[in-house]
């Protein structure tokens, strides 16, 4: 084939591909209802219109993990004037070890401890001095995801769980059991352990008194740590519990697969009580109960050993050895929030919000806590822009951070979505997270960073509303704290997720009063 044949064929290929561009072009006029007289003409024009906001309380949150998604339990309690008290708790059932479980000849249990990683940065080494005063080398690190006064202590307590939880609804086994957060009426059985809790995040390295060893034995102390020297919560369990309930148990069929053993053991309940502390997101996925315990096995000793210390060598002995087995949280895991909203500033904004004109203040906090709802339109105002056959060009929500309150640890992202459908709005289907906004916003002062204000870009949304023809009816938005899973999966699942684990918040301003140039407005952006 010649040149000139290949370049007619590419040109005749670009002209059908513009045709199409402006066929494409024109149906998105349509689409809007813009009735062109003369294209070569277009006035361009802003506007800035006033809407009204509120807060509403969130009364719960799915808190389980049986639709696979990617949960971050929250345990704690924390305290804070802005939108009250909230207590967290956590229950998790065990996976039984790979290996299964057998703890061999006379076990008896040194140590059981419940350990729970934190998310955690790492910040490098120091140098510090040990117990004998030599300088050794450490690792550093910051601990994440934890909210609240961390300088506060509060009491946890783990108890043996007594509610079986299901993967699936016990009334229609085809439905998967959701779990709510305002959830109340678990059945809780023998303590485990209660203390003062407060987050360290030194707390890298267990120590193992191995009690059972022969007293001769060099091993008697063993030092536990990651291979990444993280920290984690350690939590001393009930060792007289573990050694009837686990290793004393008669009956094999308990624990010769999952099902039966979860039927056995239901689990654990971590909860968490005082007045003010942390609230935290825990890193589950590696978090376990350790036995660390000691056996009699059968050894040979070699000429020179003296394994079980009796001054004999190279023998067949009994040796006391020690183990450890590891039952990792695992199953279903769900949440339990408790809310006290009493002398807080959220508990008039939501119980008794002014729908008509609209508040002042609003309220946007996670983990069951409150959200902000904004209605655009009134009748007036939308009858008069539907007539004005606009092409909108931008719509843009901003929402400033109300500085009269102290506020720390405010959310770094929001979502505004479709209040009375439940779902995204199409500007973030169609141009992603990033071009939607909702990140927080900064300006300087002082030469510091301080958080300033939230946007959002809705322009598709408004031209599905302002069309003259077929226009859709507009709907309440409602903003609220921004997680990952927020994000459809696939572009048919529009709906807002019901998860909400992240417990920080931030009051912004309202849409009164007028005379505030930071009011919440819509602003738009045209061509006529």
């Amino acid at each position: 084939m010649s040149n000139k044949i290949i370049t007619r064929i590419k040109n005749i290929g670009f002209l059908l591909l513009l045709l199409l561009a402006i066929v494409s072009c024109e149906n998105d006029f349509e689409d809007i209802a813009i009735n062109l007289v003369n294209n070569n003409k277009f006035l361009v024009g802003d506007a800035t219109l006033d809407v009204k906001s509120y807060s509403v309380n969130v009364d719960k949150n799915r808190v389980d993990n049986n639709n696979f998604a990617l949960l971050l339990p929250l345990l704690g309690v924390s305290n804070n004037p802005n939108f009250g008290h909230l207590k967290a708790s956590v229950l998790s059932q065990l996976n039984l070890p790979l290996l299964g479980v057998d703890f061999g000849k006379n076990p008896v249990i040194d140590l059981v401890v419940l350990d729970i990683p934190y998310f955690s940065t790492s910040e490098g080494n120091e140098s510090v001095t040990d117990s004998e005063g030599n300088p050794i080398v450490v690792p550093t690190f910051s601990l994440d995801s934890i909210y609240g006064d961390d300088s506060k202590t509060f009491n946890i307590t783990i108890n043996e769980l007594g509610t079986f939880l299901n993967v699936l609804d016990p009334e229609s086994t085809a439905i998967v059991k959701k779990y709510y957060s305002d959830e109340d009426d678990y059945l809780i059985n023998d303590p485990l352990f209660s203390g003062d809790f407060i987050p360290n995040k030194k707390d890298t390295v267990l120590y193992v008194d191995r009690n059972f060893l022969h007293p001769e034995d060099p091993a008697n102390i063993d030092t536990i740590k990651t291979a990444t020297a993280s920290p984690s919560m350690k939590f001393v369990l009930d060792e007289a519990f573990f050694q009837t309930r686990f290793v004393e148990h008669d009956n094999p069929s308990d624990f010769s697969n999952q099902d039966n053993f979860n039927r056995y053991f239901r689990g654990l309940q971590i909860d968490a009580t005082g007045s003010e502390g942390v609230t935290m997101n825990l890193n589950t996925a590696t978090a376990k109960i350790s036995i660390y315990y000691t056996n009699e096995e059968i050894k040979t000793e070699k000429e020179d050993e003296d394994l079980n210390f009796d001054g004999i060598k190279g023998d067949t002995v009994i040796v006391k050895t020690k183990q450890t087995m590891h039952f990792a949280l695992g199953g279903v895991k769900t949440n339990e929030y408790q809310r006290d909203y009493t002398n807080s500033m959220v508990l008039n904004a939501t119980t008794n919000p002014n729908t008509t004109v609209g508040e002042q203040k609003l309220y946007v906090h996670g983990a069951a806590g409150s959200e902000s709802v904004i209605e655009l339109f009134s009748e007036e105002t939308l009858d008069e822009l539907r007539s004005k056959n606009l092409i909108i060009n931008d719509a843009i929500l901003t929402f400033y951070i109300d500085e009269s309150v102290e506020q720390n640890e405010v959310p770094q992202q929001l979502l505004l979505y479709n209040y009375d459908y439940n779902s995204i709005l199409p500007d973030l289907g169609l141009f992603g997270i990033d071009v939607f906004g909702g990140k927080l916003e900064y300006k300087t002062v002082l030469d510091e960073q301080v958080p300033e204000k939230y946007t959002f870009r809705i322009s598709r949304y408004i031209s599905q509303i302002l069309r003259s023809e077929d226009p859709i009816e507009p709907s309440k938005l409602a903003l609220k704290n921004y997680l990952v899973s927020d994000i459809p999966a696939f572009a048919l699942d529009t709906l807002i997720k019901e998860y909400n684990w992240v417990p920080k918040g931030v009051v912004l301003k309202g849409n009164l009063p007028v005379s505030d140039s930071k009011r919440i407005r819509l602003e738009l952006f045209y061509s006529e």
